[in-house]
């Protein structure tokens, strides 16, 4: 029921109304940054708050807020619903979790693949148009299964044993973290 109501573009801290950057380009941002696993975790939330609110973004008053923990833990809080787009469950996995945990896409490698799903049924331009985090979510979880990018993901999720799926498995599966690229590599020289 929540996309049925207004979507939020404010939310209230400790009373006070805060405007709020709902733009799905800086969550996108924020979830590439959690992700990475070479940024410390501090920095993830600074990234988040700042980025988020407009208020925060320079640093007296990303100050201010770090010495009041309640408004510093409420903020977060609202971050994290908003990013769950309103949802206590959003971003849970139900079912039988055996390979569940695969990332099966990324906005950085498919980029153009959802740019092109979203153009050709929504005739919504990504790179120009301003869409809210909750509306591009719920868009993205509705793309038709005949896009490229949810071919891709069929493709990057598939378990069987035909020997022509596996191949376009591993054709586009994404590429490693860096930290685990480096893992393997050294691996690799040891066996060598």
């Amino acid at each position: 029921m929540i996309m049925f109501n207004r979507l939020p573009y404010f939310v209230m801290l400790q009373g006070k109304k805060y405007k709020i950057n709902v733009d799905f380009r800086n969550l996108i941002s924020f979830e590439n940054k959690l992700q990475d696993r070479s940024v410390d975790n501090s920095k993830k939330i600074e990234y988040g708050l700042k980025h988020f609110y407009p208020a925060f973004f320079y640093e007296e008053n990303y100050n201010k807020l770090l010495i009041n923990p309640e408004l510093y833990k409420e903020a977060c809080d609202k971050l994290i619903w908003f990013y769950k787009c309103g949802r206590e469950d959003y971003h849970k996995i139900s079912g039988n979790s055996k390979g569940k945990n695969k990332q099966i896409y990324s906005y950085e490698y498919d980029d153009e693949y959802i740019y092109g799903a979203f153009l050709e049924q929504y005739n919504i331009d990504l790179a120009y148009d301003r869409v809210h985090w909750w509306k591009f979510k719920a868009l993205l979880k509705s793309l038709k299964d005949d896009t490229e990018f949810i071919k891709i993901q069929g493709y990057r999720s598939y378990e069987g044993k035909e020997e022509s799926m596996k191949n376009l498995r591993d054709y586009w599966e994404l590429p490693k973290p860096v930290s685990e690229q480096e893992r393997l590599d050294k691996l690799y020289e040891v066996l060598k």
